[in-house]
């Protein structure tokens, strides 16, 4: 690879999103303008460019330009095509989307996956994102007090900003520090978390090193409504409703949340509570017809947050989260699958006792093909073009950017015999930053029906941020931090009633940002190695369905010598769970171990306990009852930061038979 660097960028038809270019040409049919924050985008009805350009342009001074045709040609050349494909499988609650960007059952994923379903997310009782991953080993969880304030995660021992977080598939990191505002999405809207544990960065570009988390919302088709109403502790009351509809061609529905509480003293200083208010909307419109799909997704989460200043005085901010997408879907052909997505995300945050705000807006268009060879052999491209817009004001510093950035990307996916390959690779071209080419490959060879042994390797990058190249102590002159990772696992199902995953892995990032003291200015000075193993069993014994999740690491920093900040070396949860007719009972464990904090300050380990216990009355009604931190633990996650004591919650859910 060192002889020849690539550097891609695609040629189509005039700007959009003021810079970008759109994957339609002067031919397309028919084009709707409309605004949105001052950017115009343009809603495709035509999927398929007519003239689409691809340039590669190498050192030595070969420049090549090719059409859609030959483009095509190309990547047709390097299959056979089959008459037919056949559908992987039909439990789509197995189905992993976010680890190749394509609908695999999870015994073809390579990688460590954990999936959690839509009866996981209702018996966890928690009341935001963070508060389920933290029963995940293998992913530190921290927060700056109690409901809404902010909260980050590490996983696998990478930093806060080196996990991507998707909704519905959309990036929701922000512009700013280039992490995502989990503490405001609401379980009540989750219909399935994907949690991939290894670098995608080839997939999905910057911030994809640690791995990826994609949040699958809801989508309520049922005829009727639903509504559900929880209360308990810290003056917690909590709405939902929701309503769906369906046809033989079109899908639809709604969801409206509330979310309010008084919270709890935030600082371990104060005795003044920090309130939450958190308004959400979901809604989605399927729309199906012969060999093509319209599919719109929409996401929101609005509110007030209360928190304490420096100076312990009560302020408070107001947030507002917010995805929404348009795909097209097209069958061209038997072996070709063609997918248009013009999506954005929005991250916004106000002061309101202070002129001080961060509003991130995204604008993202991708064209994705997928091509099936045979059952066991599928090829995926994309092209990705992205706008950024940030606009922040902080403590008298003002920072609007306006960057654009392309990539292309391809995985290759093989099944034959008893071996699993994937190869995947991205190039991107983002103004301002010296993109650099990321890779994944990953091998699996099935020893027997019942076990796998699995190898992965990769490159993975993450740029730096808005704050990191213009606020205080910025740099423009940073380059992406890079990972390079390897992992070896085993998984085993000696029965059907049991389940093993063992794997290892190796992550060395280099060109870490930190602050230099000296010049009081941000440089690519330090490196960290992760080193660690994890584990996961699960066993169904007489009705009782039981897991076990552990997970061993080194987080290190090379360059000091001391361990990250914020991580423990030893993670574990433990879970039961089982019906008892009617009653469902769930109960959930997790350990952590000790972790450095800011200033050398030590966090002690804790045990958490949750109990959550459901009952049918019918088919009409349900009532849940919850005890989150049932031994009334106390911990810190950040220093100074308080966490919950023992709470209690209990709701209900009707929906009345259609």
């Amino acid at each position: 690879m060192n002889s020849l660097s690539i550097q891609t960028t695609v040629e189509l038809w005039e700007g959009l999103l003021e810079g970008l270019y759109p994957l339609v040409s002067p031919e397309t049919d028919s084009t709707a303008i409309n605004q949105y924050g001052g950017c115009k985008r343009h809603g495709l009805l035509s999927v398929y460019p007519t003239n689409l350009f691809l340039r590669c342009k190498f050192n030595k001074g070969i420049d090549v330009a090719l059409n859609k045709t030959l483009f095509l040609l190309l990547i047709l050349a390097t299959i056979s095509l089959q008459p037919s494909f056949a559908q992987t499988a039909s439990n789509m609650s197995n189905l992993v989307v976010a680890a190749t960007k394509t609908h695999l059952p999870k015994q073809k994923i390579l990688i460590p996956v954990t999936i959690l379903d839509a009866e996981d997310i209702a018996l966890s009782g928690a009341n935001n994102l963070s508060e389920i991953l933290r029963f995940i080993a293998g992913i530190d969880v921290t927060s700056n007090g109690g409901p809404g304030q902010i909260a980050s995660i590490f996983m696998q021992g990478s930093n806060s900003n080196h996990t991507l977080i998707l909704i519905n598939g959309i990036k929701i990191n922000d512009s700013a520090t280039g992490v995502a505002a989990i503490q405001n999405i609401h379980p009540d809207l989750i219909e399935k978390i994907e949690i991939i544990k290894a670098p995608r960065t080839s997939l999905y570009g910057s911030n994809a090193v640690g791995g990826v988390i994609n949040v699958i919302t809801k989508q309520p088709t049922k005829p009727g409504y639903e509504i559900g109403y929880k209360t308990g502790s810290d003056s917690t009351h909590i709405l939902n409703f929701m309503s769906g509809f369906h046809s033989s061609e079109i899908q639809g529905g709604i969801q409206f949340h509330k979310y309010k509480t008084d919270g709890f003293p935030a600082r371990t200083e104060s005795k003044v509570a920090s309130g939450h208010e958190n308004d959400s909307i979901n809604a989605f419109l399927n729309f199906d017809h012969n060999n093509w799909s319209l599919v719109t997704n929409l996401w929101q989460s609005s509110g007030t947050t209360e928190y304490l200043d420096f100076f312990l005085s009560p302020v408070s901010q107001d947030f507002n989260n917010t995805t929404g997408s348009l795909d097209i879907n097209t069958i061209v052909s038997n072996q070709w699958v063609s997918n248009l997505n013009l999506s954005f995300s929005r991250d916004d945050i106000k002061q309101n006792d202070i002129t001080d705000f961060n509003d991130s807006k995204k604008f993202f268009i991708e064209w994705q093909n997928t091509i099936h060879a045979n059952d066991n052999h599928q090829i995926v491209t994309g092209i990705f073009l992205e706008n950024e817009k940030f606009n922040a004001s902080n403590y008298g510093l003002d920072i609007f950017t306006d960057t654009n950035s392309k990539a292309l990307y391809i995985e290759d996916i093989i099944n034959q015999g008893k071996h699993q390959l994937l190869t995947a690779a991205r190039i991107s071209n983002t103004e301002g930053i010296d993109d650099k080419l990321t890779w994944n490959i990953e091998y699996g060879f099935i020893v027997n029906p019942s076990m796998r042994l699995l190898l992965n390797a990769g490159r993975a990058t993450r740029n730096p941020s808005s704050f990191d190249l213009y606020g205080y102590g910025g740099n423009t002159e940073l380059t992406p931090e890079i990972s390079k990772n390897i992992g070896v696992g085993i998984t085993m199902s000696p029965s059907d009633k049991l389940s093993v995953e063992l794997s290892a892995f190796n992550n060395e990032i280099t060109d870490l940002i930190t602050f230099n003291y000296y010049d009081f200015k941000l440089y690519n000075i330090e490196k960290a190695r992760i080193k660690g193993i994890e584990g996961r069993i699960e066993y169904l014994v007489n009705g009782w369905n039981i897991y076990l999740d552990a997970t061993l690491q080194n987080p290190k920093n090379i360059t000091n010598k001391e361990v990250l900040l914020r991580r423990s070396k030893k993670t574990a949860s433990l879970g039961f769970r089982r019906s008892f007719g009617a009653l469902d009972f769930n109960l959930n464990l997790m350990f952590s171990d000790s972790r450095m904090d800011f200033g050398g300050v030590g966090l002690e380990d804790y045990v958490l306990c949750n109990l959550t216990l459901q009952y049918n009355l019918n088919e009409r009604w349900l009532i849940r009852a919850t005890i989150n931190n049932v031994t009334d633990e106390t911990y810190m996650l950040a220093n100074n930061y308080n966490t919950a004591q023992r709470q209690s919650f209990l709701g209900f859910v009707y929906q009345p038979t259609p």
